[in-house]
């Protein structure tokens, strides 16, 4: 096990919608069972089984979720819910997270992990996570970022540039002299000619207060308002605090507001199989299986080539045609390539329904998940 002050948070809040229709806003990837009947969440906290106490395992998601989360993960305490009120991205979640945390515990390190990604194996995984700790203790102004070797010029991911090695005991650190979030292809292609570049996994670790530190330095709007969520937390006017000051958190990911900023970075790279789940092509991959030239999840027909098809539907679905992204639910039909930008689609769906209906939607949604 892991020392006291240190805990794991796993990030849960986002919608998913790079995964749309299978997943959307009212139930998003995470919480879809497609793992053998596990779901990617359930997955992630798995791995920490052995190393970290599910006392020390905070889950922070929206508030929307609240219901979903606790059933889907009983074994976690209620008070390590965290729950955002509305989406502000990842830099004021980790800031709200951090913030909670010192109120516990002021020198607190954080593991922080996606759920959305599968990470194996796990006692690797968790080796890493042990060395970033014990290496945070000695050098608690660092950031550690974990990083996996670039397999393609991918401009799904950010970059590490690795420098020179950290003098530490028993484990390869190297401090990161520039960060590159999601960069065009041809500077991709330029990293992999280059060399001394690797992806990274979005799993890092600091401590709470240094990370508080780091926002206040690069969104310095945030600091106020994360100072009396803190003061307000273990009263009785949190929620009305959360619920009236979150809002006004700044926009934006810690990848580009702050890792592409700070000069404190470090790199630990993981020894292990690192797959994001946030494209269908990558679900696909992971749960369904090869039909010819197709990837095929579910009761499908595929004729075509080259295509990606997930049917999570009782209905027979047969595709008799190329080169196409098919996903099918039992209310929603989706058609695209691999070329379909589904930020944009989601968008486009959500403008096409009738603002009341959208609306009064989330909001019985909203009141059903506040239920105890």
């Amino acid at each position: 096990m892991l020392s006291d002050n240190c805990y794991a948070v796993v990030m849960a809040g986002g919608g998913g919608s790079r995964l749309w229709p299978l997943s959307s806003r009212d139930r998003p990837k995470q919480f879809l069972k497609l793992f053998g009947g596990r779901s990617l969440i359930e997955l992630t906290v798995d791995k920490l089984r052995g190393h970290i106490p599910d006392e020390q395992i905070i889950i922070l998601t929206n508030v929307k979720y609240r219901a979903t989360a606790q059933a889907t993960l009983p074994q976690i305490p209620p008070e390590n819910f965290v729950y955002e009120p509305c989406l502000r991205d990842t830099t004021s979640a980790i800031g709200l997270a951090a913030t909670v945390l010192r109120t516990r515990c002021a020198a607190a390190t954080m593991i922080m992990l996606t759920a959305d990604q599968i990470i194996e194996p796990a006692d690797r995984f968790n080796t890493a996570i042990a060395s970033a700790a014990a290496f945070l203790e000695l050098y608690p102004d660092q950031l550690v970022a974990f990083g996996v070797e670039a397999a393609a010029p991918s401009t799904l991911v950010g970059w590490q540039k690795l420098g020179e090695t950290v003098d530490f005991p028993g484990c390869e650190i190297r401090k990161i002299t520039a960060f590159t979030e999601k960069p065009e292809l041809e500077i991709a292609r330029q990293y992999m000619n280059e060399g001394g570049y690797c992806w990274n996994s979005g799993q890092f670790a600091w401590k709470a207060e240094t990370i508080l530190t780091e926002i206040g330095m690069h969104l310095p709007e945030a600091t106020g308002l994360l100072a009396k969520i803190g003061r307000a937390w273990n009263t009785s006017a949190r929620e009305q605090v959360l619920a009236e000051l979150y809002p006004n958190m700044p926009n934006g990911s810690i990848d580009y507001r702050v890792m592409q900023k700070t000069h404190n970075a470090c790199s630990i790279l993981l020894a292990c199989r690192w797959e994001d789940m946030g494209t269908h092509a990558a679900l696909a991959g992971r749960i369904g299986e090869k039909r010819g030239e197709n990837l095929v999840a579910g009761k499908t027909l595929v004729s075509g080539k080259r295509n990606i098809v997930l049917a999570n539907t009782e209905q027979s679905v047969v595709v008799a045609a190329d080169n196409l992204i098919v996903v099918i639910t039992e209310d929603t039909v989706f058609v695209g390539d691999r070329n379909t930008d589904m930020k944009t689609v989601v968008e486009f769906v959500a403008e096409q329904e009738p603002a009341q209906t959208f609306e009064e939607r989330e909001l019985n949604q909203l009141h059903r998940n506040m239920k105890p």
